[in-house]
Formats: C-alpha cells, structure tokens, sequence
C-alpha cells in the first residue's frame, strides 16, 4: 500500500504546483493601457463608455487642455479595450468598450478578474456622458466638470455617484437606469440638473439632495423590488409625491402631509425640487436633515 499511497502524495503535489504555475501565468498575463489626449480643438466632448465586467473610476481632468487621461488593465487572453477619438464638427467623441465573449464574473463574484478601469475627463467643456455597465463596481465623481446630460445604465453593480463640487454648467438631465444593483448618489443638488430619472430594478438606492439646489428640478424615482433612501437638506423647498399602494411601505419624516400622498418642506420659496416616487414592492423612506 506504501507506494500507491506516495504516489497520490507526488499526483496531489503536482496538482499544487500546477495550480501556482497557472495562477503565475494568469498575474503575468495583465497588461496596461495607459493614454491621454489634449482637446485638439475640441468645445465639447461625447464620452461614451459600453464596458462589461469593471471594476470602474472616474474622476475629473487637472488640466484643462486634455480632453481623457485613462489608465486600463486587463488580461492578455481576453479581447483587448478598444479606444478612439476623434473630432467631428468641434466635438470631440470618446468612445471605450472592451467586448468580451466571457466576463469570467459570476453573479456572486466568485470566479475570475474584472478590468479595472480609471479615467479622468475635461473639466473645461461641456460634456455628454453615455455609461454602459455590466458587472461593475462602478465610482464616478463629476464635482467641478461641467455636465450637460448623463445617462447611466447599469446591470448586475456596485454603482456610486456623487457631485462633491457644483456643475460648472446647467444640466438638461441625469438617467440612471439599474438592473440588479445597489445604488448610493451623493450631493445631487450640486448636479444644477432641471430634471433626474431613476429607474431601478431590484436592489436598493440611497439618494442624497446635498449640496446647493440653484435651479428648478423635477425628479422621478421609479423602482420594481427593493429599497428607496431619499435625505433632503431642510432648506430646499420640496414637493414629494409618493405612491398610494399596500404593496410599497412610505415613511416620509420632517416634511408636512398635503394628503393624497402628497408632502411639502417647511421651505416654500427658492428653486422648488420636485421629487415623484413610483415604486411597484418594496420600502421608501424620505427624510429631512
């Protein structure tokens, strides 16, 4: 029996060394793509993202002639990212994806590596945002640039959204649309967005008013199953139309019942934040701070 049992003992050995020979191979095999490019003339820039399994940052630009500075590591055996821009009647056009037949990434992040991906943009011209996401943990801050529409659609995602600084400019509108996702956006006011759709699927949202409200803005908060946070600073003037259904739990603190599910802040003058809630199951709860 002795030798049948060293021999299992040399097998489950080179099972071992296997096993770190691939692990080796697969950490030698990252690569980096690491670019940066002026504006080139441009006065605006579309900045469009379709990217599958992230781990995803993105910030603003210190120096306002460029146009993108990225920084983007991925495995050798999958397809490489794809990255262009060009200029088309003065706007600039940024566009990255990095299609993959497998993302290697299951829904419970069990298997395999995401990209990982950091950006910084102009913070010198308007810019028009279009983020696809897949399986991603996603971080962007847009304080200090100057947003003049942004739509986020995310799928299976860890998304965080936050304007730490104002808008530089008016925003037309914000969309974030989820599929199964936790959502937390901070400092919205600073967005200066006229109007903010959120349309989730399940999961859960913490949305966060801070900052300073300086024009009207009208919001929806459209959710399937989950949760619904919404904190709203006491000083903005703020109507909340919330939905009348047994099936959604509404707990609305420090802002007056108009009835009909309708609230008011103490706050009636200034820009008037409009905030309309329509969530199919689940719990919304709204407060004042």
């Amino acid at each position: 029996m002795k030798p049948i049992l060293r021999a299992f003992v040399i097998k489950d050995k080179m099972r071992t060394l296997l096993a770190i020979l691939f692990l080796c191979s697969t950490a030698m095999a990252q690569k980096n793509l690491r670019t940066e490019e002026n504006l080139g003339g441009a006065k605006s820039i579309k900045a469009i993202f379709d990217l599958g399994a992230v781990d995803f940052t993105l910030k603003k630009v210190n120096d306002p002639s460029k146009a993108f500075k990225l920084d983007y590591s991925y495995s050798e055996d999958e397809k490489v990212p794809r990255l262009t821009y060009e200029i088309n009647n003065e706007e600039g056009i940024l566009h990255l994806s990095n299609e993959k037949t497998d993302s290697h990434v299951s829904l419970w992040g069990l298997r395999g590596n995401k990209d990982s991906v950091y950006v910084e943009l102009a913070n010198s011209v308007p810019l028009f945002l279009a983020m696809n996401f897949g399986v991603c943990s996603a971080n962007v801050d847009l304080g200090g640039m100057k947003i003049a529409d942004a739509v986020f659609s995310t799928g299976v995602c860890s998304f965080d959204l936050d304007f730490s600084s104002p808008n530089e400019i008016e925003c037309d509108n914000i969309k974030v649309k989820t599929g199964v996702s936790s959502v937390t956006v901070k400092n919205l006011s600073n967005a200066r967005a006229k109007s903010i759709n959120f349309n989730g699927g399940i999961g859960s949202m913490k949305i966060d008013f801070g900052g300073k409200l300086v024009t009207d803005c009208d919001v929806k908060v459209k959710t399937g199953l989950g949760s619904v946070e919404i904190s709203i600073p006491s000083n903005i003037n703020t109507t909340i139309t919330t939905p009348e259904s047994f099936l959604t739990g509404v707990d609305v603190a420090g802002f007056y019942s108009q009835g009909g599910g309708v609230y008011r802040s103490n706050v009636r003058t200034g820009p008037h934040l409009r905030i309309r809630i329509e969530s199919a199951m689940g719990g919304v709860t709204v407060k004042s701070y």
